[in-house]
């Protein structure tokens, strides 16, 4: 028997019993189906994280103080020494501060900073404008907001010239912010206040002290090489010996990434893991029928031994069938997967990142599991004597 015969034989049999071959069909639906959301799934929310991991500012490098505050000198010497950093600046931070605009109140975050401090982060502007040299070098109490400080105070207005109470303060506003989102944790980027660190040094905090000083390189490829020396450069201010731990801390974005990426592989490791356990099941069932197709079938196998067909024609043609079930579930599982996941991430604002080598593996998994599992009733069947075929009953 050739190939088309075989094949064709092998649909004519599916065909016999549609109600059966499509529910034989279900498991190997469910487990490429989900083997596609998962990675999907886990890819989109790779990108997602980034995106959020990306609010540190891209080529970020933060210095967080620990037992030595750090300086406006640290930031004009980091500056002056360090050609290959693009943006600095200090960062000052207070949360739940009391914003009041008449008879509207919010506890929100504030930021006090210079200017870079947008550039490095990459937030945009709505309304209004960034902070002037002036009013930085004046201390001046202006103040860009979020936009949920935004919508929660002034509605969906343009509310550059207001003036707001920050702790009783007066501020003017002079810009508002395009929305960013929220965080993967759920944290509102939106509700946010940025002044000028002086205005912060003198009217909020009182102290000169910056908690943070954030730079940007120009590159991604200098990153690594001006941790290395922004850390000589405060090791060597701070006099700390060979051998004695840093009284700073710095993180990068990209260690933050990668620190995301390797828990993002972990879990599309597990999440595959699991789905392809339906892909087993969906197998068992597929090899639980086709014994059950041979053992219905034993007279009609014993027939056509009688006739001339070979071992291999019988093996081969329940291998046929075996592998059109599991193939055609296949097919079904990955529109279907795909449909799910355009979904799922339509609704949460993910990226939807098609994928064709998963498209591939899967249906290729999914066309080795009815080999796997339909090869021990093909056997079967191809072992069976034609005279003892023939009595059968």
């Amino acid at each position: 028997m050739n190939i088309k015969s075989a094949i064709i034989t092998a649909a004519r049999a599916l065909n016999r019993n549609r109600t059966r071959s499509a529910l034989t069909s279900i498991g190997i639906i469910i487990g490429v189906s989900s083997v596609i959301i998962m990675i999907g799934i886990s890819n989109s929310a790779r990108i997602a994280v980034a995106k959020k991991m990306y609010t540190a500012g891209a080529n970020a490098i933060t210095v967080y103080h620990s037992d030595r505050p750090l300086t406006e000198r640290d930031m004009d010497d980091l500056k002056r020494m360090f050609t290959q950093i693009k943006y600095i600046t200090p960062q000052m931070y207070k949360s739940f501060m009391s914003v009041k605009y008449k008879n509207r109140s919010l506890a929100s975050r504030l930021y006090g900073v210079n200017n870079n401090f947008f550039y490095i982060k990459g937030w945009e502007i709505q309304y209004g404008r960034f902070f002037t040299d002036i009013e930085i070098a004046s201390n001046d109490k202006v103040v860009v907001i979020g936009d949920t400080v935004r919508t929660e105070i002034f509605g969906f207005t343009n509310p550059v010239g207001e003036i707001m109470n920050i702790m009783g303060i007066p501020f003017k506003i002079v810009g508002s912010l395009v929305p960013f989102g929220q965080a993967l944790s759920g944290r509102d980027f939106d509700n946010l206040l940025v002044i000028p660190y002086t205005t912060a040094q003198t009217k909020i905090i009182g102290d000169k002290a910056f908690e943070q000083i954030i730079a940007a390189t120009h590159t991604a490829e200098q990153v690594d090489s001006t941790v290395d020396s922004i850390r000589n450069y405060f090791r060597s201010i701070h006099s700390i010996p060979y051998g004695k731990p840093d009284d700073f801390r710095i993180e990068t974005s990209k260690q933050q990434l990668k620190q995301a990426d390797n828990i993002a592989n972990i879990l599309s490791i597990l999440a595959a893991f699991t789905a392809s356990i339906s892909l087993i099941v969906g197998g068992i069932g597929i090899m639980n029928i086709m014994l059950v197709s041979v053992s219905e079938r034993t007279r009609e196998i014993g027939i056509r031994m009688a006739i001339g067909a070979k071992k291999n024609d019988i093996l081969m043609q329940f291998l046929i069938e075996s592998v059109s079930l599991s193939s055609a579930g296949g097919v079904v599982g990955i529109t279907l997967g795909l449909v799910i996941y355009f979904l799922i991430v339509t609704i949460v604002d993910w990226p939807f990142i098609f994928s064709p080598v998963s498209v591939v593996v899967s249906f290729l998994f999914a066309s080795s599991v009815g080999i796997f599992f339909g090869y021990y009733p093909a056997k079967k069947a191809s072992d069976l004597k034609p005279i003892d075929a023939l009595r059968f009953e």
